[in-house]
């Protein structure tokens, strides 16, 4: 669940939302991810709550990952966020695994391609067990007409823990929606890995795949806009015996 607000009493309710939605998590690295776009909305406060569920039965039964990110946009090109990192197994105690800052810079667009790219970072401190560690990703977009595609290439690594995995791993969160009736954009997301510093494309690799929903709109009589993005993803090679699909569901208000 992702909410977005210029106020703190829309926070508020945010984040009752998100208790709502904090039951049942394990630490598939991808039930935390969202594709991210490079653009920034200068001088919006911006409070986002988001969760990832694993569905049906597999190592990973009944993981979920809750995230929730207060953003500011410091100008059209840089926006800095507080990150925290809400994680439960199957069968374990909800806790905390990390508290970050992450910042977003627009880059801007590539020539002749028509591409705009931009540029995220993030440093979280481990909590409840969980190690400190960074992350890194170029954010790429792509708009023609009804289309918008969305790509991110990822970078994370630990900067502690038990000796022999303390190395990098690669990923991709990557989407693709065209805008059907009035707001409503349909398509499809994909969550993958690349490899580690171990093995970067030399095995096959799982994911997640499957449809996506977006739409926004202000209701009447409400004095902010809604924005839906959903998504059911199906396990695609090695990630079957993890579990056979994921729920993931972003809400934002601004």
């Amino acid at each position: 669940m992702r909410i977005r607000t210029r106020g703190l009493a829309a926070i508020s309710g945010a984040l009752g939302l998100s208790v709502i939605f904090a039951a049942p998590a394990l630490a598939d690295p991808r039930l935390d991810e969202v594709v991210y776009s490079p653009y920034v909305e200068n001088h919006m406060l911006e409070f986002e709550t988001r969760v990832g569920q694993e569905v049906g039965d597999g190592d990973l039964k009944g993981a979920q990952t809750l995230v929730n990110e207060l953003e500011y946009g410091v100008n059209d090109r840089l926006s800095l966020a507080l990150v925290t990192k809400v994680e439960r197994a199957s069968g374990e105690p909800q806790r905390l695994t990390g508290v970050g800052i992450e910042g977003i810079y627009y880059l801007g667009q590539i020539p002749k391609l028509g591409i705009d790219a931009g540029l995220y970072l993030e440093a979280t401190k481990g909590a409840g067990g969980g190690p400190d560690g960074g992350e890194a990703k170029l954010l790429l977009a792509k708009t023609d007409g009804r289309f918008q595609g969305l790509f991110n290439f990822i970078i994370e690594r630990p900067f502690n823990g038990p000796p022999g995995e303390v190395f990098a791993s690669y990923g991709y969160a990557a989407s693709a929606t065209w805008r059907t009736v009035g707001t409503l954009r349909v398509g499809a997301e994909a969550f993958g890995d690349f490899g580690d510093d171990h093995g970067f494309l030399n095995r096959p690799q799982g994911a997640y795949v499957g449809p996506q929903l977006k739409w926004e709109g202000k209701p009447e009589g409400l004095p902010f806009e809604i924005e839906i993005d959903a998504g059911w993803l199906a396990a695609v090679g090695s990630d079957r015996r993890e579990a056979p699909s994921q729920a993931l569901i972003n809400l934002e208000l601004e």
